[in-house]
């Protein structure tokens, strides 16, 4: 209960803050009741912020040095191949401290947070 409590106050902040459409895919209220449902302990909760962290630091250099290279084509399909290969290194990330029987609901997180990115 006071888990869905938390989930309902960071929902009700994040939209209030800004429009659904600005939410980071990583903030939305599907993505985040996804995470929840890992059930992470104490110790695997900042090993997930790491890797999400190092997730969006990776991805907006990727595309920084994609956006500084003059005359690239097809830009979207180029980002997408990198936001893919940065995902799949951010899934090798937290098998190395998920327990076997967190993984079904961490796919479950990964596939809805990367179809919440599809628009980016």
């Amino acid at each position: 209960m006071k888990k869905l409590l938390i989930l309902g106050l960071l929902i009700s902040l994040v939209q209030t803050a800004s429009g659904a459409e600005d939410t980071p895919a990583f903030v939305q209220p599907e993505v985040l009741k996804a995470a929840l449902a890992i059930n992470l302990t104490d110790e695997q909760k900042p090993q997930l912020q790491q890797a999400l962290t190092d997730f969006v630091n990776d991805q907006d250099d990727a595309i920084r040095l994609l956006m500084r290279r003059n005359n690239q084509t097809n830009l979207p399909r180029k980002i997408k191949g990198k936001r893919n290969g940065l995902l799949k290194a951010m899934d090798k990330q937290m098998a190395t401290f998920l327990t076997q029987e967190q993984m079904p609901a961490y796919e479950h997180y990964a596939k809805t947070l990367k179809s919440y990115m599809r628009g980016m």
